[in-house]
């Protein structure tokens, strides 16, 4: 089974979770992986910056719900800040380096994105 070739049966719920909790224990992955509530979650902190007068650490969270009776994961994305004080500096950010690794290994296995409603109406409307 490689990236570019899904396996004709989807892989079980606990072999694509335990492929994506692998995800962050690779070195070339700037992030860490987690289970939240069901959900798995790639957290990555991008932007961490102290000084003499505050604190700021920015991060981006990207959290997966595996619905194992159609093969299919619903995503949603968080972006979060906490700052205490004043802290100066720049980041650039590329979501990119999370959801890229996420969703080729989805995709190794077999899972696609669940549409939303929306999606599926106009699909229907294009068929």
């Amino acid at each position: 089974m490689t990236p570019t070739t899904p396996p004709t049966t989807p892989s079980r719920p606990q072999v694509v979770t335990q492929a994506l909790l692998d995800l962050g224990s690779r070195p070339e992955h700037p992030f860490t992986t987690s289970i939240e509530g069901g959900r798995i979650v790639f957290t990555w902190v991008y932007d961490k910056a102290s000084g003499p007068f505050g604190s700021r650490e920015q991060s981006y969270r990207l959290r997966i719900t595996l619905i194992p009776e159609t093969s299919e994961y619903k995503r949603s994305e968080i972006g979060v800040e906490r700052q205490r004080g004043s802290a100066s500096g720049s980041y650039t950010f590329n979501s990119a380096k999370v959801v890229g690794p996420v969703k080729r290994t989805l995709e190794a296995h077999g899972w696609h994105r669940r549409r939303t409603a929306l999606g599926k109406a106009i699909r229907r409307l294009f068929s």
